[in-house]
């Protein structure tokens, strides 16, 4: 074998592929992959990369590219040939021309790669250029390799029709890679959410996830690993929730109410089923039948005739285990425990099940790829965990270990932003802590903070005395969003309402003395409080799903509507009811339409109300008056549309004259309103200033706003400068974890 000082060394019969960041790239074939992921690369950008990574840290002239791979073309046709070559090359590296990690641009002379280049395999290796390749012999150097040590073996999983009847082979050890995962431009990704929003595939090469846009619309995305960009999934208007079948080429999505079933590159989707919001799992469950289950309930769903039934038993986030005969799921059946519990029972049955571990989340379990055991995945305090596992004993065999932290979940529900394939990929969400409230201008001029930066919130309300600002930070390590009082002024703050599960949209008494606002411990329900967190003894009534959106100017009704999920994902009622403190807490129907009414707000004299409603097929602001006769309350008369562009959550300023709203295109809006005997007239909404609709989706959450009593300030959500947030893909994570 030659040694380092040897000049030449005879060109292999194979030649070695060659590594530089995450890629590695064969230059005779130009085969391009990232983190062992094939990337698409066309063929004259292929070659481009081949010349330049022979002579890394050499300028390889535009000449040298033309009489390479462009002999005998104009020169027009040479330029235009080469730079869009350059530009597709540099999207399929993730690299910039103002910033390059690889390929640095000289203009009108040509490029250079600038990144270190390792052959794969070791050993110090010297090429020789072939004649076709060579640039004029004056200028011609040998090329050098730095050795590289790599342990790395590859990966090869045995496949079939159906996973849940093999078990994968086990590789050599293999190096923990990771890459993230942005959504498209103009969508976000919504962290610590009670639905299950990002699924990889049973094989680890793809991932479906949806995102949020300036609307408040989500949509379904696919992403597959050999490929640059995430696309649109069909028919994924509205999706809430996704999952994977075991098949691997199916995906299950909810969207717009119903439950679709498309496979993957499809055109078009199937419906299951209608009268489906929202779920977490969805698994085979005899022939024809599929268990779909969300945290509260679950059904089975003949898919031959498209009918459901619902079943006693709960079985959420349920996860077909290898052998296809069991499951796992995890339930909360005991929320003064403060814990959830992971199970495994038999498919088809009706049975409680067998307990294998407590959580903070969901569990899901997946073989090693290194022993015969496996591993339960799952959340304690934020920090993502591998506790090993023995499946057919049913009980783990040491101690959970970390794989990363800082990783939402939401609470009692078990939702958490991860997800585990069988190929020892594993994918979470990243969790950014960079949103704050601040006090802007009608122009949208910020003036000063209102709260700490990076609180990682989107709700807040202004006391009617001006001087606190009630807000909903999320708590990382409890999973659970917390109510907080900032000084309007100062923004100095301080926790308030103390305990066990979910509290949440706390909205002010007339006098700034007492909050009520949504108690989540098993269900939404409305609880009081003081201003400074003692609990009210005030019993509230418990119809179950109840999130509190006012309460009127004289202190005796309060408003609530009995949905939280977003209006552009339904196609669910949502009423609107108020509760009469003044007669013994009764509940008064007030908007059950079959549409979806939310977000009710008195206006400042009491003698209206301004609400959001889908009747016209977009979520819109109307008004309609209110009637106060025979001791009770009830709208009356004709309803007038505000808004004309979409309406996600509105404000009254103190005077009555002006509404605002933030719309579905992420402006905030101003309406002036005259009111006389005939009704009222709204003026053409006037835009003020936009939202950044990233601070709008930081975190599962009611968005909204606030505004001074004159009109003149507002109190919005606004993002600190930093990473957003994004799914990581971590392959080969077991190596972290293993001992």
């Amino acid at each position: 074998m030659a040694s380092p000082g040897d000049s030449k060394l005879s060109q292999p019969s194979r030649a070695p592929n060659l590594a530089f960041g995450p890629f590695e790239f064969n230059p005779v074939t130009a085969e391009l992959r990232k983190h062992g992921y094939k990337v698409k690369l066309p063929g004259q950008p292929g070659d481009v990369l081949a010349a330049l990574v022979k002579r890394p840290g050499e300028l390889v002239t535009r000449e040298d590219l033309r009489s390479l791979l462009w002999p005998g073309v104009s020169a027009g046709d040479f330029e235009h040939g080469v730079n869009a070559a350059m530009n597709k090359l540099r999207q399929a590296l993730g690299d910039t021309a103002n910033r390059p990690q690889y390929v640095e641009t000289f203009p009108g002379r040509g490029y250079r790669f600038v990144a270190p280049v390792h052959s794969v395999g070791g050993g110090v290796l010297e090429m020789v250029p072939s004649a076709a390749a060579s640039a004029p012999a004056a200028r011609q150097s040998p090329w050098k390799f730095v050795a590289w040590a790599s342990a790395a073996a590859i990966l090869v999983l045995l496949g079939g029709a159906f996973w849940i009847a093999l078990r994968p082979s086990r590789p050599t050890t293999l190096k923990a890679t990771q890459f993230q995962i942005s959504p498209p431009k103009g969508y976000y990704l919504e962290a610590g959410g009670t639905r299950q929003s990002f699924a990889l595939s049973p094989d680890g090469e793809k991932i479906a996830f949806t995102a949020k846009d300036q609307s408040g619309s989500f949509r379904l995305f696919l992403r597959d690993f050999s490929e640059l960009e995430s696309r649109p999934v069909a028919d994924g208007e509205g999706a809430y929730s996704v999952v994977w079948a075991p098949d691997g080429g199916t995906l299950l999505f909810t969207a717009k109410g119903k439950l679709r079933r498309i496979q993957v590159n499809a055109k078009a989707s199937q419906i299951l089923t209608d009268g489906t919001g929202a779920f977490t799992s969805a698994i085979p469950f005899g022939p024809d039948r599929l268990l779909v289950s969300n945290y509260s309930n679950s059904v089975v769903i003949d898919s031959s005739r498209g009918t459901f039934h619902a079943i006693d038993r709960v079985y959420p986030w349920a996860q077909m285990l290898p052998g296809g005969r069991e499951f796992l799921f995890t339930v909360d059946d005991d929320p003064s425990h403060g814990a959830l519990h992971a199970r495994i029972a038999p498919v088809g049955g009706n049975e409680s099940g067998v307990d294998v571990v407590q959580a903070d989340s969901r569990v899901q379990y997946t073989d090693s790829l290194r022993s015969h055991g496996g591993y339960l995945v799952y959340l304690r305090g934020g920090t993502l965990l591998a506790q090993p596992f023995d499946l057919a004993a049913r009980r783990v065999t040491a101690e959970p270990r970390a794989i990363a932290r800082q990783v939402p979940s939401f609470g009692h529900t078990g939702a958490a932003d991860f997800s585990v394939s069988r190929s020892g990929v594993l994918a979470y969400q990243t969790f950014v802590n960079r949103s704050q409230f601040i006090w802007v201008d009608r122009t949208g001029k910020r003036l000063f903070t209102a709260s700490p930066s990076d609180i990682n919130a989107s709700y807040a309300r202004l006391s009617p005395d001006g001087r606190w600002l009630a807000a909903v930070p999320f708590d990382i390590e409890r999973g659970v969003p917390e109510i907080w009082l900032y000084d309007a002024v100062t923004g100095a703050g301080r926790k308030v309402i103390y305990g066990p599960g979910i509290r949440h949209a706390p909205v002010w008494s007339p006098d700034s003395r007492r909050l009520v606002y949504l108690l989540d411990q098993s269900w939404p329900k409305l609880a009081l409080s003081s201003s400074g967190g003692t609990p009210d003894p005030e019993p509230m009534p418990d119809t179950g799903f109840m999130v509190p959106t006012d309460w009127s100017p004289d202190g005796r009704f309060i408003l609530y509507n009995n949905s939280g999920l977003p209006a552009v994902t339904q196609v669910f009622p949502s009423d609107v009811f108020a509760v009469d403190m003044a007669r013994n807490r009764k509940v008064i129907p007030l908007l059950t339409t079959p549409f979806y009414e939310n977000n009710a707000v008195f206006s400042p004299d009491g003698k209206w109300l301004a609400f959001l409603s889908n009747e016209s097929g977009h979520s819109e602001i109307y008004l309609e008056a209110l009637d106060y006769s025979n001791d009770s309350l009830r709208v009356t008369g004709e309803r007038f549309l505000v808004s004309r562009k979409g309406g996600q959550c509105l404000r009254w300023r103190k005077d009555g004259k002006e509404l605002y709203y933030l719309g579905s295109d992420g402006q905030i809006y101003a309406v002036s309103l005259t009111f006389g005997p005939s009704g009222v007239r709204a003026g053409a909404p006037d835009p003020l200033f936009r939202i950044d609709a990233e601070a709008t989706a930081t975190v599962h959450s009611v968005v909204s706003f606030d505004v001074s009593p004159d009109g003149k300030r507002f109190v919005i959500p606004s993002m600190t400068p930093g990473e957003s947030s994004a799914l990581v893909v971590l392959k080969n994570w077991e190596s972290l974890v293993a001992q």
